[in-house]
């Protein structure tokens, strides 16, 4: 019932946050997020898969055919060609899945229970590209969005005494 609701709540904040079609950002590597807003990569061209290992991302330009190597602590983000953009925070990646001024991320992760292993996918928001990436959660949406009530107000006091 928890999986159910919680699912429920993330689809809703999925739902919510829109990003129109046009504004499918062009592939290649950006290095702050306000080229990924403004649509502008640094460096424009096809991304090769992330090598960890390697400490560094390839772009391979569309015109010239230049292969670029750019190393993965000066990068802030890169966008595949299917238009699928992606947030490097140290050296995890994490695919943006909604931008607006919350922004919904999700990285594929393998956990082992006894003999078998299973993928599942995490889910993270910030609040615009630059904030720190937090669990989306229901609990943690409740303690960081919280809506304090306000007192309630003594009636005013009539002028006209009867």
């Amino acid at each position: 019932m928890k999986i159910l609701s919680f699912a429920l709540a993330s689809s809703f904040l999925l739902a919510s946050v829109v990003v129109p079609v046009w504004a499918q950002p062009r592939p290649g590597i950006y290095f702050s997020s306000q080229q990924l807003a403004s649509n502008e990569p640094a460096v424009a061209g096809t991304v090769s898969p992330v090598n960890k290992s390697a400490g560094y991302l390839e772009v391979v330009n569309a015109n010239t055919y230049a292969v670029h190597r750019l190393p993965l602590a000066q990068v802030w983000g890169y966008t595949t060609a299917a238009g699928k953009a992606y947030r490097l925070v140290g050296r995890q990646t994490f695919a943006i899945e909604r931008h607006d001024s919350l922004v919904v991320y999700s990285r594929q992760r393998t956990i082992q229970q006894s003999r078998s292993t299973h993928t599942v996918t995490e889910y993270f928001y910030s609040v615009g590209l630059d904030g720190n990436l937090l669990p989306l959660t229901r609990r943690g949406l409740r303690q960081r969005f919280a809506v304090v009530k306000a007192a309630p107000q003594p009636a005013p006091l009539s002028s006209n005494p009867t």
